[in-house]
């Protein structure tokens, strides 16, 4: 067998290997993102956030602190439309993209939400809100946008 002829057996197999192993290496699917820490603070009766404008596709972490003495909750939603009855409020909260109930923002407590958006909302469309009766209506809100 002329030497080429082996060189190119022995070539051949390990090039086929290397391709193999390179293709199982790489997944094909990008690296998470580290998320964005986003800080909202909640008064009695005032939403803050460390951000309002957000990206799709981006990962973000809130930590959310009740810094009032009554306790809240924070809900990244829709405004209402006009004046709603607590059971409209409660039907609404379902379509919440996300958020934590009163029962875990009791005065001083601070927890986490972890959030994905994954379409755009121009300005208006959603909110960071409060909706224990008074709480919306004394301006625990905060219009944010998703680009």
């Amino acid at each position: 067998m002329p030497k080429i002829l082996r060189s190119f057996k022995i070539f051949v197999p390990i090039v086929l290997i290397a391709v193999f192993v390179l293709i199982a290496c790489s997944s094909g699917t990008p690296a998470p993102k580290t998320p964005v820490d986003v800080t909202i603070t909640l008064d009695d009766f005032k939403v803050t956030s460390s951000l309002n404008d957000f990206k799709v596709g981006t990962p973000y972490h809130f930590t959310v602190t009740n810094k009032g003495a009554l306790p809240h909750e924070i809900y990244i939603m829709a405004p209402p439309t006009g004046t709603m009855t607590p059971d409209q409020i409660n039907s609404l909260k379902t379509e919440a993209l996300v958020g934590i109930s009163q029962d875990d923002l009791s005065a001083g407590a601070t927890k986490t939400m972890d959030y994905t958006f994954t379409k755009a909302y121009p300005a208006g469309a959603l909110e960071f809100a409060c909706h224990i009766p008074g709480h919306y209506e004394g301006g625990m809100h905060l219009p944010i946008t998703v680009q």
